[in-house]
């Protein structure tokens, strides 16, 4: 039978009527694999990264109830990424969510899901940028690191993510798949040492704060789900990946599992800890390891900021082919990589810590903006997808009851959530909000305006990929 099938195919010969490129013409097409898409959402997600930092802050906001908080979000990404995939087992398009909400809910809601994705995806790669830039230089310095090496570390690491973004897809993903490999491997053992360490008692993820609220739980997942911003970002690869609609929505669901089961692990570790020993605070006062730990963080945060810029890239690329965006991020190199546009991204994302440092202000002054623009904009964008998915299945004539059910859910969580961060970012960092808000809609009215001037960029607003005469072949028993 194999044989047969090796005669068909090399008896083939090539269709000559779907044409002969796609709107993503010059990228390198269908040659990524699946764990080269699970690479890239993982990494996004910085699961190593956060599980060290967050449980602990979780803990404070939450008490016990942080385990609570960390499985009530775990449900709501995945009932995102459920929906994520009935669009992902249909288009294929380097805009992934961006593009979706167009196709649902047409190409004003498509602009703003794009400009909160993209605003969330740069915003989260200066923090990770900078925030393991810091930590490394610390431990070069041996204490507080001196601004001027921690800005060198931010150049240096940039100049890195840009050289990595431009050589291609494949060299992304693979440093990706290396670098939070060793992290994820290396922070699971040491929360599981930390749990040998301590009496862990299964009654401590039961919630019994007596002060709690329903309002505090909405608030702790809409903190949880920091640890998971950036998951659907390997959607975005689907015209580069082989078999797209069922690696894409397969990757996507692998990863928030694999994100999931680190911060579960990081958070039952963290809250034995702070149970069985009030006095510390994290792994590193348990099992001695600060300085390695403050390594993982860095690498995870690296990695992390990679995928983004990485993400952010083939965002600007959908956006540019269609005419939104300046033509230079629409331009491919030999090698079928978005080259240009992942250049002057990375830059911009090195450039605005570098600046800020150079300028005497802190990190801290940075994420004053960043932190609120991050989750804005993921949350907003999830929602809109959300929203556009029972649109589009109704207009395609694939609609039904468990569609709907699927996507009505998430959208409710996301919009409890949304709500009542923007009360408590508005009560908190009224500033970062504004800030963030006035961003937002300085791109939105932009991307309008280019649209009302140029009525055939709002036509071709939401292109995707299909097929090409060199991606399917005749059989001579269909002449």
């Amino acid at each position: 039978m194999s044989s047969a099938l090796a005669d068909a195919i090399e008896r083939a010969r090539p269709r000559n009527d779907l044409g002969a490129s796609s709107p993503f013409a010059g990228l390198h097409r269908r040659h990524a694999h699946t764990i080269d898409v699970v690479a890239q959402s993982v990494a996004a997600t910085a699961p190593a990264g956060v599980l060290l930092i967050h449980p602990a802050a979780a803990f404070a906001r939450s008490g016990s109830f942080a385990f609570l908080d960390i499985a009530i979000t775990i449900t709501l990404v995945v009932g995102v990424g459920l929906v994520i995939g009935m669009f992902a087992r249909r288009i294929a398009s380097t805009g992934s969510l961006y593009t979706f909400a167009v196709r649902g809910l047409g190409s004003h809601a498509g602009l703003i899901t794009g400009a909160a994705l993209g605003i969330g995806y740069l915003a989260v790669a200066m923090n990770t940028l900078a925030s393991g830039s810091t930590r490394l230089a610390n431990i070069l310095s041996g204490g507080d690191a001196p601004p001027w090496l921690v800005i060198a570390l931010i150049a240096g690491f940039g100049a890195v993510i840009a050289l990595v973004v431009a050589r291609g897809l494949r060299m992304s993903t693979r440093v990706l798949l290396v670098l939070e490999s060793i992290a994820v491997v290396t922070v699971l053992g040491l929360s599981i040492a930390a749990l040998s360490l301590t009496r862990w008692d299964i009654g401590l993820l039961i919630p019994r704060a007596p002060d709690v609220s329903l309002e505090a739980i909405i608030t702790g997942v809409a903190f949880a789900l920091i640890g998971f911003v950036g998951f659907e970002s390997g959607a975005a690869l689907g015209p580069e990946t082989r078999r797209p609609f069922a690696a894409v929505p397969r990757a996507i669901m692998v990863s928030v599992g694999a994100t999931g089961l680190v911060m579960l692990v990081g958070t039952a570790a963290q809250l034995s800890i702070v149970a069985e020993r009030p006095g510390a605070a994290s792994l590193a006062s348990v099992t001695g390891m600060a300085t390695l730990i403050d390594v993982i963080v860095a690498i995870s945060f690296l990695a992390c900021a990679l995928a983004m810029t990485n993400a952010a890239t083939r965002l600007v690329f959908a956006m540019s082919r269609e005419g939104l965006m300046p033509a230079a991020f629409g331009r491919v190199s030999r090698r079928g990589v978005p080259a240009i546009g992942g250049v002057l991204l990375a830059s911009a994302v090195t450039l605005v810590p570098v600046a800020i440092l150079a300028w005497g202000g802190s990190r801290q002054d940075m994420r004053i903006v960043t932190s609120p623009a991050s989750i804005l904009g993921f949350v907003l964008a999830y929602a809109l997808v959300c929203a556009a998915a029972p649109v589009f299945l109704a207009r395609i004539g694939e609609l039904t009851v468990r569609a709907v059910l699927l996507s009505v859910v998430p959208l409710a969580g996301l919009l409890c959530v949304l709500g009542f961060y923007l009360a408590a970012t508005l009560r908190d960092n009224p500033a970062g909000l504004l800030w963030s808000v006035g961003i937002l809609a300085a791109v939105v009215v932009a991307g309008s305006v280019r649209m009302a001037r140029h009525p055939r960029v709002a036509a071709r607003v939401g292109v995707h990929d299909w097929p090409t005469d060199a991606d399917c072949i005749d059989g001579p028993a269909r002449t």
